[in-house]
């Protein structure tokens, strides 16, 4: 699929979003930070991709698998990969 910037600008923020997180774990490590406050920001950046995760899945399945409902064989190309997504995910 491809994005236009309406689509891409919210992913990539998020994206920066979770970088800054994940450079903030390795700065508290550095300064020696309390465990626990480091693993809240552990879990923090967790749950930030899990979002980025779910909003990635979202725009797949409202624009890629719906544009593939148009074409039986794209259909089940594009199931068949939010299976092996979803079975990923189990393991």
């Amino acid at each position: 699929m491809k994005r236009d910037d309406k689509l891409k600008s919210p992913l990539t923020n998020r994206v920066n979003r979770i970088v800054g997180q994940v450079q903030g774990v390795g700065r508290m490590i550095e300064e020696d930070r309390d465990c626990v406050e480091i693993l809240n920001m552990v879990s923090a950046v967790h749950a930030a991709l899990r979002a980025l995760e779910g909003k990635l899945l979202e725009d797949h399945v409202c624009h890629c698998v719906q544009e593939a409902a148009k074409d039986p064989a794209e259909l089940e190309r594009r199931m068949g990969e939010l299976i092996k997504l979803y079975r990923r995910k189990l393991s």
